[in-house]
């Protein structure tokens, strides 16, 4: 599993080089608002998560395409440490193909 400062540090770098739809005039923090205080749009949303299922290899649902998921950077570090496996125990459990 990703460790959290490398993943909230790689999030917010993407958030704000490649999706930001303005530039944000101090530094984002993994709190910040990034849908309501205007960082990031609903096209910018796609990119985020087209750029999460690629970095991560997680796939996001439909269903979880919510607000309350990519509020702030927090909590889509939240979401996409749902969705990887637990650790070398997960991956002990895991059927060879």
């Amino acid at each position: 599993m990703p460790e959290h400062a490398d993943l909230v540090a790689r999030l917010t770098e993407y958030i704000v080089d490649e999706v930001a739809s303005r530039r944000p005039e101090a530094p984002v923090t993994p709190d910040f608002p990034i849908i309501e205080g205007g960082l990031v749009d609903s096209l910018g949303l796609f990119k985020l998560i087209a750029f999460v299922e690629e970095q991560y290899s997680v796939s996001i649902l439909p269903e979880e395409i919510l607000f309350e998921n990519f509020a702030t950077i927090n909590e889509i570090k939240r979401l996409i440490e749902a969705k990887l496996p637990a650790g070398p125990a997960a991956n002990a459990t895991q059927k060879p193909r």
